[in-house]
């Protein structure tokens, strides 16, 4: 079939959108083209694309301009299938939906609650934006062919909406990472890949690795304020911005340790943080926040130390920890990595969304 994954917020590097799910439907045979944003990855596979430029215009137009925009474009790939990712083309998503047409909807996040993290909506706002944004996703849930859930409570509320639902976890594909065995060049240091901000314990990581005399290396986008705040620090730590995926698998497979510590935001509870299967899959003992679904993950590999933010000298004394005791880092990485290849492996997770694509497929056929 031809498929056609849209988006106007997310850029066209975006790991979930085109390594993952993009490269997967791919190489099992559809025609697959990505509407996003630039930039676009350097190398994808056989998958096209077309960008959706970012217009200037006023903040408050944009999800108007880009909408419709990204709306074009997904129309004129002549899709079969269109799977978009972002809550705001909702309403343009669903004028696409027709008889040569199935459209899904594929929620990275849990988007009410992520709202109420939103430090650009004032906060009195945002309860009811909150509420406004899930009547949305309730009353539009059952009129899209299916929903491809990232997390399994984003799955089970859209489940209760009457939603089709399918479970497409934000795993890892390990071809990415190599033996943890074969990386024995560690550098003692810690890592932090993704964005990095203040609600993902930005301050915590750079003040336990100060305490702990551990240098800091932070990958992924960063905000104004955050980088603001980071050049006027004076601990061990280095920034290297934006990496690509190879790039990110080099420097975890050189790194110590995995920091994982996301502050107790609501959109962040019941979170599969991608960081944290990353970085048990390159072999790294993790230490992580007591988020809830984030603790039941390490406590169950056995792959590291789950820390109470509360609890600065904690966190301080299990990096020393791992950064003292080889051996026990080297035991701590292996059972992440044993989790990973039973548990969290994008291999099952390729599997469920080829089901779905291969359902609609089936039905197309039998209409």
């Amino acid at each position: 079939m031809k498929i056609c994954m849209l988006s106007s917020v997310h850029p066209a590097d975006d790991i979930r959108i085109v390594e993952k799910e993009a490269r997967s439907l791919s190489e099992s045979g559809h025609t697959v083209t990505v509407v996003a944003r630039p930039p676009r990855p350097g190398d994808a596979g056989r998958v096209e694309f077309r960008l959706v430029e970012l217009p200037a215009v006023p903040r408050w137009k944009r999800p108007w301009v880009m909408g419709r925009a990204a709306q074009a474009l997904a129309r004129s790939t002549r899709a079969d299938v269109v799977q978009f990712h972002d809550p705001e083309l909702i309403p343009w998503a669903l004028r696409l939906r027709r008889p040569g047409c199935k459209v899904i909807y594929d929620v990275h996040e849990d988007v009410p609650a992520d709202i109420c993290s939103k430090k650009w909506i004032p906060r009195w706002m945002r309860p009811a934006v909150a509420a406004a944004m899930e009547l949305v996703e309730r009353s539009t849930a059952r009129r899209f062919d299916a929903v491809v859930a990232a997390t399994p409570d984003i799955a089970e509320r859209f489940r209760g909406y009457g939603a089709a639902v399918t479970l497409v976890r934000n795993s890892v594909r390990l071809d990415e990472f190599i033996e943890p065995t074969v990386a024995t060049k560690r550098r003692r240091q810690a890592v932090y890949v993704g964005r990095t901000s203040f609600d993902r314990g930005l301050i915590e990581m750079v003040e336990a690795c100060a305490a702990a005399q551990l240098p800091l290396v932070l990958a992924g986008a960063i905000g104004t304020e955050e980088e603001e705040w980071l050049n006027k620090s004076t601990a061990d730590v280095n920034y290297r911005g934006r990496l690509g995926r190879r790039d990110v698998a080099a420097l975890l497979n050189e790194s110590l340790v995995g920091l994982n510590l996301l502050l107790p935001e609501p959109n962040y509870l019941h979170s599969l943080p991608t960081k944290l299967f990353e970085y048990m899959a390159a072999g790294l003992p993790v230490i992580t926040s007591d988020l809830p679904r984030s603790k039941a993950i390490v406590e169950a590999a056995k792959c590291g130390f789950v820390v109470s933010l509360a609890d600065p000298a904690g966190l301080r004394d299990k990096l020393r920890e791992l950064a003292n005791e080889p051996q026990r880092a080297i035991e701590l990485g292996l059972a992440g990595r044993a989790a990973v290849e039973r548990d969290y492996n994008w291999r099952d997770d390729a599997a469920e969304l080829n089901r779905l694509y291969d359902e609609i497929s089936w039905t197309r056929n039998a209409a």
